[in-house]
């Protein structure tokens, strides 16, 4: 007779994704969070609880073929070490044996379906790839023209109503000042990441690249700043593994990678140093000192230190929801910056991103 390991080897891979999925149903959302943490994954956005089952015994498959546990078989264990819930009866197993084939016929079908998915994928991260490089030297000539190195050209080309002269005697701004501050301003998402004292920084800001894994399973952001009082980076960067990026299903975040600012002096965005006088007791009683501590503040520049994973053995319902969400907000802004400010800059810049996206939901398009 089979074992239950020797039967798993010739189930295909959607035969077990099914088998995830029946375990499942009877599991709380909540328990599927914390089992997909204790692995170092995290769902995003969903909106029906199939989806999200569906996800979830995706990861787990993905996660056993692997041969990496995560700490997962801990939580899957009760106390005695049996797998909770025992063995999940087949449920094409009360059916006659005709139906039985045609059933298995079927399973052949979805498998070749699974190749061609493998296939579809692999094809479309090359053309993405590509789609990225035939994009580069658009971006530069974009980055050239906001820095102001085509200024001369342009001006000479009778590109601008306005040949770009000033009044007599006035210095002329080169290229377009705080171009990239006010496109994060006017997409929703980012908008109120920024505190006031962000922007003279972000008006150093030279350019935001998005640079996809070959693979097709994450991305990159990289900013790029000019020699600046704020910090010594030339280039901030934060990094998204998402297995699943080129599917239509909903996000799995694998893991989120920012980056060290390293802020000069006292002039940190995202902490402000705050200095109170404390009275002594017992011997020291009548003796004041002063203590100075940093304390977060509210900063775009916080978006470069991702959420962080609490504890999960100390970890509650409640706790969980909170760092899912923390997570969520994240990725939207960094797809934010993936989908829309970056490819459509100038848009965003000008005010006609939202005017035209209102348009398109109107008209019930996907833009």
């Amino acid at each position: 007779m089979a074992t239950e390991d020797e039967t798993a080897t010739t189930m295909t891979n959607e035969e077990k994704i099914q088998a995830e999925i029946e375990k499942a149903k009877d599991m709380k959302i909540s328990e599927m969070k914390m089992k997909l943490m204790a692995k170092g994954v995290l769902t995003s956005n969903f909106i029906e609880k199939d989806e999200f089952i569906r996800a979830y015994a995706e990861a787990m498959v993905k996660d056993e073929a692997s041969g990496t546990s995560s700490g997962l078989k801990g939580l899957k264990q009760n106390d005695n070490g049996d797998e909770e819930g025992g063995e999940e009866e087949c449920i094409t197993e009360g059916l006659p044996p005709y139906i039985k084939l045609r059933v298995e016929k079927l399973k052949d079908i979805n498998t070749e379906r699974e190749e061609l998915t493998k296939q579809y994928l692999a094809e479309r991260a090359a053309l993405e790839a590509k789609f990225q490089r035939l994009s580069e030297p658009l971006y530069e000539r974009r980055k050239e023209i906001i820095l102001g190195k085509m200024d001369d050209e342009i001006a000479s080309a009778g590109e601008t109503e306005e040949s770009g002269a000033g009044a007599e005697g006035e210095e002329m701004d080169r290229g377009i000042p705080m171009f990239w501050a006010c496109a994060i301003q006017q997409m929703p998402v980012t908008q109120g990441m920024v505190s006031e004292k962000d922007i003279k920084c972000l008006g150093y800001l030279e350019d935001i690249k998005c640079f996809n894994y070959e693979n097709g399973e994450g991305f990159k952001l990289e900013f790029y700043f000019a020699a600046n009082d704020y910090f010594e980076n030339s280039v901030l960067t934060k990094s998204y593994d998402v297995p699943n990026l080129l599917l239509a299903d909903e996000p799995i975040l694998k893991n989120v990678q920012g980056c060290e600012i390293e802020w000069k002096g006292n002039n940190s965005l995202t902490h402000v140093e705050v200095t109170k006088q404390q009275r002594g007791t017992g011997k020291n009683a009548g003796q004041v000192r002063t203590v100075t501590k940093k304390v977060g503040c509210d900063s775009f520049f916080n978006f470069f230190t991702p959420p962080v994973m609490p504890n999960l053995e100390t970890m509650d319902e409640e706790e969980c929801i909170r760092v899912e969400t923390e997570f969520d907000d994240d990725y939207d802004v960094a797809q934010s910056f993936r989908s829309h400010i970056i490819p459509k800059a100038i848009e965003w810049f000008a005010g006609d991103a939202m005017e035209k996206e209102l348009e398109a939901a109107m008209e019930g398009m996907e833009l």
